[in-house]
């Protein structure tokens, strides 16, 4: 475990003392003195301390010399003063060169960065956030970027909650077979994320440099381990098994990996077709299966679930009554929820403040518009329709129509006027 603590020597415990005196009392009581002692061996040239409580947390505001005055926060437990959390603001220059590296050899490198977060935690590798602005897809985005010490991008968050204090970046205390497990079966990994909910417990481990994905159920038992894959990554022989099927000719939108408890291993291969989207499961042995969304999957408990009081299921609800959630999960920055909606897969895409960006589904050629239709074969009579979406946002409703001819493939965005946007 990693441990990255500011002691000053020469500083005395009186000074810290002093530093950390000031604390709000009234609503949220006076913070227990074994969290104070902790604080202020931890960090004896903290100034400007400002305590507060926050759920289950005390959390100390405050400032450093080495952080040119920046606004830092440490999380202790108020039930017995363990310490969880310290969020502070560093200078881009003071990132490891590893991560300076990967950020400016990243499509976002061009970006202006507009703050860096250090995020040490109990138990686990620090890791270091890098706040960007640039534009996407013709709009201004921010986006946060999660990056280890060595460089490896954890994780991707577009427009966060201007608020967001990391506090579900907290690491639970997972059950002792976990970690154990851990040990034995990945004995080089660094855990970067643990998530316990409605019991099950996810576990996001960097393996050597690949990043990896286990799911535990009760009594901490392993379910699966997921990595995602780039087609280049994977063995021929799958790749063999694939262009040998009937699936063959569908086009390949996402590639995971699986080793599991139940069904062994295999690779599942999220597919694009004119009609719809769907996964299949291929082993090694040449048996393939299609995907059953439910196996494994904890019922939407992945990212974005409650963060901020379930406005993500209270925007469903909403604007999709009776839909059920089939499955939650990270996509490029954006918070993806799949869910099953008048007999229909819909996605709807939410960015880090749980804000609804948009939402799309596949139709059947026989569902567009007359003037969608029209307009396609007006404007190129040669070409054939190979893929549909609707598209609906807070700017407005369009179709994405992939044609091609041949060789070439073309990407439209129509408006169910028929205005090619």
């Amino acid at each position: 475990m990693k441990k990255f603590l500011i002691l000053i020597a020469a500083a005395t415990l009186s000074m810290a003392a002093v530093s950390c005196q000031k604390h709000e009392t009234g609503e949220t009581g006076r913070i227990p003195e074994n969290i104070l002692k902790s604080f202020s061996e931890m960090y004896p040239e903290a100034s400007d301390v400002n305590w507060a409580t926050k759920g289950q947390y005390a959390v100390a505001n405050f400032t450093l010399p080495q952080t040119m005055g920046g606004s830092n926060n440490a999380w202790y437990e108020k039930s017995d003063g363990k310490w969880d959390m310290t969020e502070m603001d560093i200078r881009y220059e003071d990132l490891p060169e590893a991560v300076r590296n990967a950020f400016e050899s990243s499509e976002y490198g061009q970006w202006r960065v507009d703050d860096v977060d250090m995020i040490e935690r109990h138990g686990v590798d620090i890791i270091y956030v890098i706040e960007a602005e640039g534009t996407q897809d013709g709009r201004p985005v921010e986006i946060d970027l999660y990056y280890s010490p060595d460089g490896i991008l954890v994780k991707k968050v577009i427009d966060a909650d201007e608020n967001y204090d990391y506090e579900d970046f907290i690491i639970p205390e997972p059950a002792g077979s976990i970690e154990e497990f851990i040990n034995q079966n990945y004995p080089e990994a660094r855990i970067i994320d643990i998530d316990i909910e409605h019991g099950y417990t996810e576990v996001e481990i960097i393996d050597g440099r690949t990043v990896r994905e286990l799911l535990f159920g009760e009594n901490a038992t392993w379910i699966y381990t997921k990595t995602e894959m780039r087609r280049s990554d994977v063995p021929q022989e799958i790749m063999g098994i694939f262009e040998s099927s009937e699936y063959s000719a569908y086009r390949i939108d996402d590639i995971d990996h699986y080793v599991t408890a139940e069904k062994g291993e295999f690779y599942r291969f999220e597919l694009e077709t004119p009609e719809d989207d769907f996964e299949i499961d291929i082993f090694a042995d040449g048996t393939i299966t299609v995907a059953d969304k439910n196996w494994g999957n904890p019922g939407g408990t992945e990212p974005g679930d409650g963060g901020q009081g379930g406005n993500i299921e209270k925007f469903i609800e909403e604007n999709y009554p009776g839909a059920r959630i089939i499955e939650k999960d990270y996509d490029d920055g954006y918070i993806e929820v799949e869910i099953l909606h008048d007999g229909r897969e819909k996605n709807i895409y939410f960015n880090g403040g749980e804000e609804w960006v948009w939402s799309e589904w596949d139709v059947r050629l026989q569902e567009l518009p007359q003037a969608v239709s029209d307009a396609v074969s007006a404007q190129y009579p040669d070409y054939r329709i190979d893929d549909c979406e609707y598209t609906e946002s807070p700017q407005g409703e369009w179709y994405r129509i992939e044609i091609e001819r041949g060789d070439r493939e073309i990407e439209l965005r129509i408006s169910p006027d028929g205005t090619i946007l």
